[in-house]
């Protein structure tokens, strides 16, 4: 593993595909080819994303800065199949949605006592309901097809649930 978090391997792949992409040997990549490059990763880049690249690297990327982006991209893909392993274990009907309770009888769910009792640093009530009115701010989540709430029926995607754990990841590093 190099000190970036890729593996020898991925650190050889990435390199020769960003020297494909780089073909004046320039030592950097466009914002267009960026897009190009990660999109034959199987990363595609949103256009946010893009500007937010863009920004921090001065318009261009350089094969250094693109070995990161990879490294943080293979880090939140490792963790997106972690998380999603954790929250199979209650989608016992493996419908994509688990049980989190309404409003009324949340703190009955078996989502809020394994959250607030297991693990070695176990939420509190308040820690449970600040994470659950982050999904619930977004509400209604475009899986559903406008069918109902989390608040009315008690069930979660835990896929958005997920796309909402690691945009908070980005946005507040040290504390995710």
């Amino acid at each position: 593993m190099t000190d970036i978090g890729l593996t020898e391997e991925q650190q050889r792949e990435f390199t020769e595909k960003f020297n494909d992409i780089d073909k004046n040997r320039t030592g950097f990549v466009s914002p267009f080819e960026l897009g190009v490059l990660m999109r034959s990763l199987g990363h595609p880049l949103t256009d946010e994303d893009l500007r937010n690249i863009t920004a921090e690297n001065d318009r261009c990327v350089t094969l250094a800065d693109f070995l990161t982006i990879m490294a943080k991209r293979e880090q939140d893909i490792s963790l997106q199949e972690k998380l999603k392993d954790g929250f199979l274990v209650f989608d016992r009907d493996r419908s994509g949605y688990i049980n989190v309770g309404t409003r009324e009888d949340r703190y009955r769910s078996e989502f809020y006592t394994q959250m607030t009792s297991l693990g070695p640093n176990p939420w509190d009530e308040k820690e449970f309901e600040e994470f659950m009115s982050e999904y619930l701010g977004i509400e209604p989540v475009a899986s559903r097809g406008g069918q109902g709430n989390a608040n009315e029926d008690g069930e979660v995607d835990y896929m958005e649930m997920i796309k909402l754990m690691l945009k908070a990841k980005q946005e507040f590093p040290d504390v995710c």
